[in-house]
């Protein structure tokens, strides 16, 4: 009886996660941290960043394990179970919901879209040119780094067990709540702004890869247009 249950028991618990994470956070920063006001922004942001945590924590296979192997005493055909590639690949879905959920992935992704290219001037020399430019190269290979491997960490965690999965969950949810603190602040500092810039030297470097020009459009010339108009007055 109890084989038959865990099928039906892993979404209803992902789904009762799911329901009480936003309660049990506010619970935990109200009672326990003593946090009465938050930015309403920031606060959506840790919201939906701990409801997300305790989902990926539901899809780790180390958490399916210890409810559902342990719990329900599945017996020595728990981990054959488990490692089933079915079983698996739920979990995999799972975790790839999870990474839909995380906060400000896209905003985060389009501000910091990795490192700049390096360039070389003459006049300044090496030295002063890498003293300049070193540390928005360092910045945009860290920001590319967690834009890239939090989703990596994320469904690892759904693969391996023991100290590995719980080692990738870590970083996984660490990393994400680090994107969404750092993008309420880059919103707090007007984003927009930011935003504009960068797709702006984005749509630079394309031109500059693709070598395009822009070519203005065609001026309207209002005197033409009037004597177009004039003519066909006279006609009538």
């Amino acid at each position: 009886m109890k084989v038959y249950l865990a099928p039906v028991l892993r979404p209803f618990f992902r789904i009762v996660l799911g329901l009480i994470a936003i309660p049990v956070f506010r619970f935990i920063m109200q009672k326990i941290f003593r946090v009465q006001e938050l930015d309403e922004e920031l606060e959506k942001d840790l919201e939906q960043w701990f409801k997300a945590s305790l989902v990926l924590l539901a899809a780790t296979k180390n958490m399916e394990m210890a409810i559902f192997g342990e719990l329900l005493n599945l017996g020595n055909g728990a981990e054959d179970d488990f490692s089933n590639p079915w079983i698996t690949g739920m979990r995999i879905m799972m975790a790839i919901g999870v990474i839909e959920m995380m906060p400000d992935q896209e905003l985060f992704a389009i501000i910091h879209p990795g490192p700049p290219a390096l360039k070389y001037d003459r006049e300044k020399g090496i030295w002063n040119c890498l003293r300049e430019q070193c540390r928005p190269f360092l910045k945009g290979v860290l920001c590319q780094h967690l834009n890239r491997s939090s989703p990596v960490f994320a469904i690892l965690s759904a693969i391996f067990d023991g100290t590995a999965g719980w080692v990738c969950f870590g970083f996984a949810i660490t990393q994400y709540l680090i994107i969404g603190l750092v993008t309420s602040r880059d919103r707090a500092l007007d984003a927009l702004s930011e935003f504009d810039r960068q797709v702006a030297i984005r749509r630079k470097e394309l031109k500059q890869e693709f070598g395009l020009d822009e070519t203005p459009p065609a001026s309207h010339h209002p005197d033409s247009s009037s004597a177009a108009e004039l003519s066909t007055g006279e006609h009538d």
